[in-house]
């Protein structure tokens, strides 16, 4: 992978804010949930995660929770717990990294109390993420403290990530398209750390890699997967007398014009983007 080889994390942890909803049974038998849940709940996903040297800071109850700000609230405590350990913070989209951090501004107080005396706060009520969180948490004042300095001194919050985790080397996430509104307080929370953009995809298929990490979100190009799904481009083109612009499969589209794109994945299952405009740069590769 090449984020692995551009930044390399050795035993390092991540902190993500992932969340998986429940999976349940259609008609015919066949399981069924989200997109994130089936990749998160795969047997594979934490092997990867561990060979790239980057485990999940939070354990399977807070992940899988049915109450998403009492996962939020644990996913934020954990990492706290493991501070000097997280190297990479990321979440699928740059929204969900915004706004755990708009989060953390309103609880942080309420987090360095439950590190300071080994007791997690009565906001979460689930059973099973109160036990799991329990092995994690014990007191440790100085922890608390060293956490509650770093809060008081930041201004206006800027930095607050690399402040927090320390040996952090990347801000990992899905940061184009329309998640570029929130590229803008997601460097305030950064500072100087690198915000990487992720793999383009959507619930019905992934679309595209990216294929410079090292560049800013805004200057992203990616490279089309073919064997991921069929690919038509509906060219941007003024309506003429009413008349739609026809679709082009892959082989077709011209360098330099701008396309909407659909996919059809393997299931038969269409996704049309009327707000993903792609510009081709040449070959499969796009912005």
């Amino acid at each position: 992978m090449l984020i692995c080889r551009e930044f390399p994390v050795v035993n390092g942890k991540a902190l993500q804010f992932i969340y998986g909803s429940k999976q349940f049974k259609t008609k015919g038998g066949l399981a069924a949930g989200t997109a994130t849940t089936n990749v998160y709940r795969n047997s594979q996903f934490k092997k990867t995660m561990k060979a790239m040297q980057t485990p999940c800071c939070s354990p399977d109850e807070v992940i899988f929770g049915p109450d998403f700000n009492q996962s939020l609230y644990c996913h934020l405590l954990c990492g706290l717990i493991l501070r000097n350990e997280v190297q990479v913070v990321s979440s699928t989209f740059a929204h969900s990294i915004v706004h755990a951090f708009r989060k953390f501004e309103q609880v942080w107080q309420e987090l360095v109390a439950n590190i300071r005396d080994g007791v997690l706060s009565s906001r979460v009520t689930v059973p099973s993420i109160r036990s799991a969180m329990s092995k994690l948490l014990k007191p440790d004042p100085e922890l608390a403290d060293a956490i509650y300095n770093k809060c008081i001194r930041l201004s206006n919050w800027y930095g607050l990530i690399p402040e927090l985790f320390p040996n952090t080397r990347y801000i990992y996430g899905i940061m184009t398209g329309s998640m570029e509104p929130y590229l803008k307080k997601l460097r305030h929370y950064a500072g100087e750390l690198p915000l990487l953009s992720a793999d383009y995809g959507s619930s019905e298929g992934w679309i595209g890699a990216n294929v410079n990490p090292e560049l800013p979100p805004e200057l992203v190009t990616y490279a089309v997967l073919p064997n991921i799904g069929y690919f038509e481009f509906i060219p941007l083109v003024e309506n003429v007398d009413g008349v739609e612009a026809t679709p082009v499969g892959l082989t077709e589209v011209k360098l330099g014009e701008e396309y909407e794109i659909v996919v059809t994945n393997f299931a038969g299952m269409i996704l049309f983007f009327p707000s993903l405009e792609m510009l081709f740069l040449g070959n499969t590769y796009m912005q």
